[in-house]
């Protein structure tokens, strides 16, 4: 199979990406997406101060996050005209500020040039934290009421591992990196708890390895190996494919380092980035050490505006189906794929590959002449096919939608508001029906499929330690049951039908959250949330649960 990985879509996306032109590179390192300092670059994104850069695709190297932090210095002090006018004296004092912090916490792209010293971090990082909550995850049902193996638990903040449990956790996690080169890295990071749990089955310690990964580059092509987070969302909270706060993967994948030009007419792109992923998706009831090829390519065409395009392949595992190689080939060029007649059920002829695809877009798009107003949004539709895809506006496909106002006033205050639309069928599948998950955890939206959300979130930065959000949500998950079918004798009309439905379960939570953090990179982060349910479970009850969480960060 990873040989028909690296013929069908390698060789083309290597090629993009060594088309590139970035800066001269000083380390191959990551830093996590989990990572305080892409609060900071969405801040100086939503202000309009920098430029070639896809928010869309994470995480960034450390080279990357340098370059980035020195375009926004150029911009911040020889923008001249226009450009300069568009920031009040205000916003260009906050911009400053988190400049400087993450100047000083990863430098800027001048700083150490030719230098290859070996990097040695035994002691990259640590977190510290106290986790309390009475929350209980939940599982959500597949069109044809199948449980799958996903939980859910919508008051909690997700974190890389496995999920806390309902009661008391005191986490300790260690980082380590360490550079040989400027081309090679390698990366871990470890958690051990201590648990009251109100499960007494459940032992008191626990600890597991979060992330550990290899990075290599080559030019502006990277290759990475391992267990490691990558995420694909235009803001905190979303992402239907791979979202903000999803779970690491252990993959391998190819990306550019930086964002890069097409030659020739493709140059009208603006600036590109490319990734492909082949992941093994672990153990599980059903289908187990299935895998999964998505790829992404996201353009800049204006400063302001950014696009982007997803594909994402789940196929294989215990007891899946073969088939030919050039079958298996086509199903992972969905412009080929896409309007081909298959042929699911009839034994007399070569059955298709067994697989679920799945194909969005995403896309965020700032209005300066609005204040710098910011419209995000993305789409995705399931188990598609030629006629599926007028349906991606319907209830088959899932929808997002935010819109940020970066200044209320002053870029002390700030606001989202966003909507979310999840799918009937959306992370389900008849027969790969562990869903798109790994170890239990939805890789996309944790809101699950046929349900939807309202949030609003207001933030306040009085100086640049410290922020403070407030968030309220409402979120209505749907309680119905549906059959699905062809309609056609050449089953080309597929037919998701509701057979029942009954009353929906209704959420509202509201979470606050303080964090402070020095220029140094020591952070401290305090949460806390409630949230009541209506129809709890579906069973005509009410709940009230509530979440506290207190972390203190140091190092990278």
């Amino acid at each position: 199979m990873r040989n028909t990985f690296l013929g069908a879509v390698g060789p083309s996306l290597l090629f993009m990406l060594a088309l590139g032109s970035p800066l001269r590179a000083q380390s191959a390192a990551i830093v996590p997406a989990t990572d305080l300092v892409y609060a900071d670059i969405d801040r100086l994104s939503e202000l309009g101060m920098l430029d070639s850069i896809i928010i869309g695709q994470r995480p960034y190297s450390r080279d990357e996050i340098r370059r980035i932090a020195r375009t926004a210095r150029n911009r911040l002090e020889r923008g001249t005209g226009a450009a300069k006018s568009r920031w009040s004296d205000e916003a260009s004092n906050f911009a400053e500020q988190l400049l400087r912090r993450i100047e000083t916490r990863f430098g800027t792209s001048g700083d150490d040039e030719g230098r290859q010293e070996p990097v040695v971090a035994l002691f990259d990082g640590a977190s510290l934290s106290f986790l309390s909550t009475d929350t209980d995850r939940r599982g959500f049902p597949s069109p044809g009421a199948r449980a799958t193996e996903a939980t859910i638990d919508p008051l909690a903040k997700r974190r890389l591992g496995k999920p806390a449990v309902t009661g008391q956790t005191g986490a300790l996690e260690l980082s380590q990196h360490v550079a040989p080169t400027s081309w090679l890295a390698f990366q871990a990071r470890e958690r051990v708890e201590y648990r009251n749990a109100r499960d007494s089955t459940l032992k008191r310690t626990d600890g597991e390895v979060l992330l550990a990964s290899a990075r290599a580059r080559y030019r502006n092509v990277a290759l990475m190996v391992g267990r490691q987070e990558i995420t694909w969302a235009q803001h905190p909270g979303d992402g239907l494919f791979l979202s903000s706060d999803a779970p690491a993967l252990d993959q391998i994948s190819l990306a550019g380092d930086h964002p890069f030009m097409l030659p020739w007419l493709l140059r009208y792109l603006g600036s590109t980035q490319a990734t492909i992923v082949l992941a093994d998706l672990g153990p599980s009831v059903a289908r187990s050490g299935s895998k999964l090829l998505t790829y992404k390519v996201s353009i800049q065409p204006f400063n302001a505006v950014e696009l982007g395009g997803t594909f994402m392949d789940h196929f294989a595992g215990a007891g899946g189906r073969s088939s030919s190689f050039g079958d298996q080939l086509v199903d992972f060029l969905p412009f080929i794929d896409v309007f081909r007649k298959h042929n699911y059920t009839d034994t007399t002829r070569a059955i298709d590959v067994d697989s679920d695809k799945l194909l969005g877009v995403d896309g965020r798009v700032r209005i300066d002449p609005l204040g710098g107003i910011t419209l995000t949004g993305e789409l995705l539709i399931d188990d598609f096919d030629v006629h599926r895809i007028p349906k991606l506006l319907t209830g088959y496909g899932s929808q997002t939608f935010a819109l940020i106002v970066p200044q209320i006033g002053s870029p002390a205050l700030s606001l989202k508001l966003s909507a979310k639309h999840m799918g009937i069928i959306t992370y389900t599948h008849f027969d790969l029906s562990d869903g798109i998950t790994t170890r239990g955890r939805l890789l996309g939206d944790e809101l699950g499929p046929d349900a939807k959300a309202y949030s609003a979130k207001l933030r306040w930065t009085p100086v640049a330690e410290v922020r403070v959000e407030l968030e309220g949500s409402s979120a209505i998950y749907s309680n119905a049951t549906y059959t699905s079918f062809y309609s056609d004798p050449a089953q080309t009309r597929f037919v998701v039908q509701k057979a029942s439905h009954g009353t929906d379960e209704l959420r509202e939570r509201v979470v606050g959250t303080l964090v402070y953090q020095s220029q140094d990179g020591v952070a401290l982060t305090m949460r806390a949330g409630a949230e009541r349910t209506r129809n709890a479970f579906f069973t005509g009850g009410r709940r009230r649960d509530y979440v506290a969480e207190i972390a203190l960060r140091l190092g990278q």
